[in-house]
């Protein structure tokens, strides 16, 4: 067993992008800075119309360093490129700016990963809130708390493009995440679905209890 899962966590990257969702967004990595354990830098790009009010000077007394990107991209899939290219650790984990996440989540993801091995990608559960506003609904979640491995074509997509964790060389196998996919793009859905169609040509993806 990997050192790292019995004890502090190996440097890490934890990438969040959004657009025009600023108190989500906020809320988020409020959610993500109180977990028992937090990534060794948070990148966080935003594609908004304008900067965030406060996270481009957001300090923290967690030993997490927080770099903001306000970016006039647009793309979700070309977001993420972004942030991955600017991360600086192999440990690369995504999450979504519309999801609060447990306090043993973080640590969780990555340990799964550590387990797992570096030809890995890990994803999770993604549970529904109470909607916002009347009628509203979650179009894509993972209830699952059943721990599943997943290797070759599957027929199904099981990667949730907005809770994974991975090493920076199974991306860059790859070539990240298609621009042309996602929310903002061309074709504005099945970004996470065709990266994980690509992944299983070099990996193996396993679902973990977030």
């Amino acid at each position: 067993m990997n050192s790292w899962t019995l004890a502090s966590l190996p440097p890490t990257s934890l990438i969040m992008c959004s657009r025009n969702r600023p108190k989500l967004l906020a809320e988020t990595i409020e959610s993500v800075l109180q977990g028992d354990e937090v990534p060794t830098e948070l990148v966080v790009v935003d594609q908004s119309d304008a900067p965030h009010p406060t996270l481009a000077t957001l300090k923290t007394d967690r030993p997490c360093e927080i770099r903001y990107l306000w970016t006039h991209s647009v793309g979700l899939s070309r977001a993420r490129n972004t942030g991955i290219a600017t991360a600086q650790h192999c440990i690369l984990a995504i999450i979504d700016d519309d999801m609060f996440v447990t306090s043993t989540w973080f640590g969780s993801l990555i340990r799964a990963l550590l387990n797992a091995g570096e030809c890995t990608v890990v994803t999770g559960r993604v549970l529904p809130t109470v909607a916002e506003v009347p009628g509203g609904f979650v179009p894509t979640f993972m209830p699952s708390e059943v721990p599943a491995v997943y290797e070759g074509r599957i027929g199904t997509d099981v990667l949730a493009g907005g809770h994974m964790a991975t090493y920076r060389p199974i991306l860059d196998a790859v070539g990240g995440f298609d621009e042309r996919l996602g929310a903002g793009a061309e074709f504005p859905a099945a970004d996470d679905n065709d990266l994980g169609f690509r992944l299983r040509t070099v990996v193996k993806s396993r679902p973990q209890k977030k």
